[in-house]
This record gives C-alpha cells, sequence and structure tokens, in this order.
C-alpha cells in the first residue's frame, strides 16, 4: 500500500492506493498549525499509517508540508518521501526557468499521459486554476495561471468595503437579486467563462498536426465548475495523487 500526499495552499490530499486502486482518499483543511495536528490526528489513524508501505509527499506548501512531516516522524516515527527530491520527476519540461514549475502541475501532466497517451490539457480547479498543456509525446508545454473560485470571492471581500465574503455553488440564476446573489453569479460564471476563453487561446497556440488535445479536469472544484463547461471531456478529481502514485512507482522500479 502506499499513501500519496499532495499538499496545496487550501487542503491536503490523502490517498491510498492498494497495488494499482486508490481505494481511499480525503482531504484535510490546511489552517493554523494547532488546529492542522488535530486534523492530522483525527483523520491519519495508526491503523491507515502501519499498513501502508511509503508515504510519499508532492508539496507546493512548504509550511503545511513540514508541519505533516514534523508531525508524521513525533508520533509515528515515519518519514515521507518527498516528490521532486527523493521521487524524481521524469517528464521533458519545455518552458523557461522549468525549476519554477509547480510539482503539482507537473504531476497532473504526467498522469493525464498516462492515462490518454496524447495531448491533453489539465485544468486544475483549486486555490489557482492552472492549467497545464502536455504534448503527444509526453513533454510539459507550459500553461496558464489563473485565480480560484473561492480566492476570487476572497479578493472581492478584502479589496472592498462593503461587499460580504459568500461561499460559492452554482447559482440558480443569473440575475443576482441581491449582493450575495450577485457576487456569486459573477464569480461562478466568470470562472466558466475565463476557462472556456483560455483553453480555446490554448487550442489556437498549438500546432494543427498535434489536434485538439484532450481536456481534463481535476481538483477541489473540478465537479462543481467542470459540467458547465463544455470542452472539458472528462472530469478526474484526483489527478494529482495518480500523479504521485506513477512517479513512486517509477522510483521504486529504477531502485531494483
Amino acid at each position: 500500500m502506499l499513501m500519496a500526499v499532495d499538499v496545496g495552499n487550501t487542503n491536503i490530499g490523502v490517498g491510498i492506493f492498494e497495488t494499482e486502486n486508490l481505494t481511499h482518499n480525503f482531504r484535510i483543511r490546511v489552517a493554523e498549525q494547532k488546529t492542522l495536528r488535530k486534523a492530522l490526528s483525527k483523520e491519519l489513524n495508526p491503523d491507515i499509517l502501519n499498513q501502508t508501505k511509503n508515504i510519499a509527499v508532492a508539496s507546493v506548501n512548504p509550511n503545511a508540508e513540514k508541519i505533516f512531516c514534523d508531525w508524521l516522524e513525533k508520533n509515528h516515527g515515519r518519514t515521507p518521501l518527498k516528490v521532486g527530491t527523493d521521487i524524481p520527476i521524469k517528464i521533458p519540461i519545455l518552458v523557461k526557468n522549468p525549476e519554477r514549475v509547480g510539482i503539482d502541475r507537473l504531476l497532473n501532466a504526467i498522469a493525464a499521459f498516462q492515462r490518454i497517451r496524447a495531448s491533453a490539457i489539465v485544468v486544475d480547479f483549486g486555490t489557482a486554476i492552472t492549467f497545464d498543456v502536455v504534448s503527444d509525446k509526453g513533454e510539459y508545454l507550459g500553461g496558464a495561471i489563473a485565480p480560484g473560485i473561492e480566492t476570487s470571492a476572497y479578493a472581492l471581500k478584502n479589496r472592498t468595503a462593503l461587499l460580504p465574503r459568500v461561499s460559492i455553488n452554482k447559482p440558480s440564476h443569473t440575475l443576482g437579486k441581491n449582493t450575495e446573489e450577485a457576487i456569486r453569479s459573477g464569480v461562478y460564471w466568470g470562472t466558466v467563462g475565463m476557462v472556456e476563453r483560455i483553453l480555446r487561446e490554448l487550442f489556437n497556440e498549438l500546432p494543427p498536426e498535434a489536434g485538439q488535445p484532450k481536456v481534463i479536469a481535476t481538483g477541489g472544484d473540478a465537479e462543481l465548475i467542470g459540467p458547465d463547461i463544455p470542452l472539458i471531456s472528462d472530469i478526474i478529481p484526483h489527478l494529482t495523487l495518480e500523479g504521485i502514485k506513477i512517479v513512486h512507482d517509477a522510483y521504486l522500479f529504477s531502485k531494483r
């Protein structure tokens, strides 16, 4: 068994793989240190940890990663393998400053290519919405980054004097009849429109011989927004965890 851990800016995603199957997964909200440690103690019970042979961590949040690793060492005497240092990520990265590309974005590209063996665009709906393009040869070509829906709502609250913080879900109508409805409509449908436009622009910039890439949605808000974007062909919420599993298994194979 493998425990794959995806440490993000808002959540820590945990997946348990038995052979090739993701059998159990959950998210832990990233918060203050004490709250996060309590959540880890509640969710990661000793039975799960004792059954896992390896723990592999991929992180874009150094502070939350440190809390997780320190908690794991102190409470269970386990030291995880870290993706990007202990476990190499083997994918051609055809961008400027490849060392600055987020680990989660590369893992999404690897997992998408492993699934379809063709060109793809992964849209990851998280704290940020990332667009990552992989070629039909499995090369990482780059992408785009935009604010996620909760980030947009948070910015409205914190950059204005009177607008409230609103949780975002799909509005029942576009014409808001109060401030909360107007924000919900604007953020939700604005995000849908933004994603559609960026996808079409990416299609236009890719070489015609590659064909139109398949679009895969992942991340915490993928199941909320994805169905309203016809260009998205598949919604795979745990694609990053799959990417961790792929690079972990390749690493173990190389050590034999």
